[in-house]
């Protein structure tokens, strides 16, 4: 599973389109991600404490499931949703992603994941 350019996608899509709704007279905020950003080390963190977890992901190989999560700061679960997709890939996903996944390295990086959409594309 490679859920890095996915979640980074998904979270980052909404930046995209609220660009569109600022004033052409100031530019809009751009962010960058890179390998080494505590963003991009914690979604790895939680894709592996997911994948861990996840049983035969290569049987839903061209599959896709999006499953909105919830989590504490400490990276306790609150909720999974499935918000679409497969249904078998989704069922699945929802058992791996109840794994403790590992507190967010701060305050910002848990803001960003703290109600996150993590799509599943084995």
């Amino acid at each position: 599973m490679r859920l890095i350019p996915f979640i980074l996608l998904a979270l980052c899509s909404p930046l995209l389109l609220t660009a569109c709704k600022h004033s052409t007279t100031q530019p809009p905020k751009i962010y960058t991600l890179d390998k080494s950003s505590k963003i991009s080390s914690y979604a790895a963190a939680i894709k592996t404490a997911v994948e861990m977890q996840m049983f035969e992901p290569e049987a839903y190989a061209g599959k896709m499931c999006t499953v909105r999560i919830s989590i504490q700061r400490d990276g306790t679960l609150n909720s999974a949703i499935a918000e679409g997709g497969d249904p078998k890939l989704c069922k699945a996903a929802i058992s791996a992603v109840t794994a403790k996944i590992p507190p967010a390295p701060d305050e910002n990086t848990w803001q960003i994941f703290k109600n996150a959409p993590l799509d599943f594309r084995p």
